[in-house]
Parts: C-alpha cells; structure tokens; sequence
C-alpha cells in the first residue's frame, strides 16, 4: 500500500498525545494488587497496557511457570507525563523497599505518539 502524503485528522478524538514517557514495570504476580491499589491511591496510570504471564529471569528468583520456576511476571506499560512518571517512580521505590525479595524492575524511556 503507498502512502502518497500524510492523513490529516482533524477529530480532537484522534489527536496524538506528543511527547510522553514509557514507564515500563515488571513485577510477579503476587505484587499486582500492591501496584493497581498504590495507582488508584496516587491517581496515576488510570491508562495502561497489561500483558500476564510473562516470563524471564531478572536480578531475583527466575519466573518461568515451569515445574522448578513456577512463578510468572506481570508487565505493566504506561505512558505518561513527566510528573505522572515521577510517581510511579515513588511507587516503584516503595514496593521495593516493601518487598525486598521480590523482584520488581522499571524502565523509563521517551515516547512519542503519532
């Protein structure tokens, strides 16, 4: 399919959100309900994308859903404000300060919708 010039929307619905930041957490299953009750409780990441079962061996015990790993991850993607960032940040570092055992990993990096 060629694409001759570049569409035009003049929906306000449609309209990219920008410049925004990519807070991706990873973090066991057990943690999910510590993390959505922090973002309801801190107003931040009302809008995410959930993948389950995820799988992978970070700085903690592996989680692999086997018969010797039998653990799974949980991944959350949100992108957001800078400020919004902030307090995931604040959330990350409490429930790792509360969960020491449990691996919880976060990255954040630039995004841009388009």
């Amino acid at each position: 399919m060629a694409i001759k010039q570049k569409s035009k929307r003049n929906d306000e619905r449609f309209a990219p959100a920008g410049k925004l930041l990519r807070v991706e957490m990873i973090f066991t299953q057990a943690l999910e309900e510590d993390f959505l009750d922090a973002f309801r409780e801190h107003k931040v990441a009302a809008r995410y994308t959930k993948l389950a079962n995820v799988m992978g061996a970070g700085y903690s015990n592996p989680c692999l859903g086997d018969a010797i790993w039998p653990q799974l991850n949980m991944m959350y993607i949100v992108y957001c404000s800078q400020d919004e960032a902030e307090k995931i940040k604040d959330i990350v570092w409490y429930l790792r300060d509360k969960y020491r055992t449990e691996g919880i990993a976060c990255f954040i990096s630039n995004a841009e919708e388009v």
